[in-house]
């Protein structure tokens, strides 16, 4: 095999390699947003896993190479009559052996460098993407999956509503309804709204949150609770007849439960 085609080949190879971990030193949350992240790291890992594998296979190009060359070597050495002739192509031999030897080491270290390269990048990514993984979350014996931020909201606003703080437990509410409209927390989000509502005195607020949320989640568990704080919001709010007309279906769609004794002693007070 020609000297000068094989150096060419393991130069290029080897400026391939220097370009190829440069490329993948740069981090992938560098070079795109988080909405693109997954698709980034999956591309990016497809390449990474193209390149060593060209790498592997002109590595073992050079190997094999290398153990042709030895060979022709041993066999020129073993020869009785060895002219001149002989004598410089055993010494280029030897010199092209050699070249090849340091070729092999430099791209094994490069390899070695590349592979913790791409496990220190995938590590740190897949750390990223695990910040945007959906969770599950529990409330009344269902569950779902949200959002990480969506469920830091949800619980951030609810211990807002628990410290007493009612005003800010109605704007924090409000303000989770503006960034997750089509959340699975907002049968709770208006139950919570329209407690702390009653519970600041804004009556009407509380009839409208609380009427909004009987009206679309009707199968929610939280709606007979929901409704009785309704009923006390109307009769509160002069509207007699209204609460009467509340109390009474919680008695006629939900008997048994705890909200059902409770209408009822509220319907008979107010007659």
């Amino acid at each position: 095999m020609p000297i000068r085609s094989t150096t060419a080949r393991t130069t290029s190879l080897a400026v391939g390699l220097l370009i190829a971990v440069g490329s993948f030193a740069t981090p992938a949350w560098a070079l795109f947003g988080d909405d693109e992240a997954r698709k980034a790291v999956l591309e990016m890992r497809g390449k990474l896993d193209v390149f060593q594998r060209e790498t592997l296979r002109q590595l073992n190009e050079l190997g094999r190479q290398q153990a042709d060359m030895e060979q022709r070597l041993v066999r020129l050495e073993q020869g009785q009559r060895v002219n001149l002739e002989q004598q410089n192509q055993l010494e280029a031999l030897r010199q092209e052996v050699a070249r090849l030897r340091g070729q092999v080491e430099v791209q094994n270290n490069e390899l070695s460098q590349t592979r913790k390269q791409q496990k220190d990048f995938s590590a740190a990514l897949d750390g990223r993407l695990k910040q945007f993984e959906p969770v599950q979350a529990t409330l009344d014996d269902k569950t779902f999956s949200v959002d990480q931020n969506e469920k830091r909201a949800y619980d951030a606003a609810l211990d807002v509503f628990r410290g007493s703080d009612f005003k800010g437990a109605i704007a924090a509410f409000q303000g989770f309804q503006k960034s997750y409209p089509e959340s699975p927390y907002m049968p709770w989000v208006l139950y919570w709204q329209g407690g702390a509502q009653y519970a600041s005195g804004e009556h009407k607020g509380a009839i409208n949150t609380l009427e909004q949320m009987a009206r679309k989640y009707p199968d929610n568990p939280r709606v007979p609770d929901a409704m009785l704080i309704l009923g006390n919001a109307q009769a509160d709010a002069g509207d007699r007849k209204s609460a009467r007309e509340t109390f009474r279906t919680i008695g006629d769609k939900y008997p048994g439960t705890p909200a059902s004794g409770v209408a009822k002693e509220r319907l008979a007070a107010l007659r």
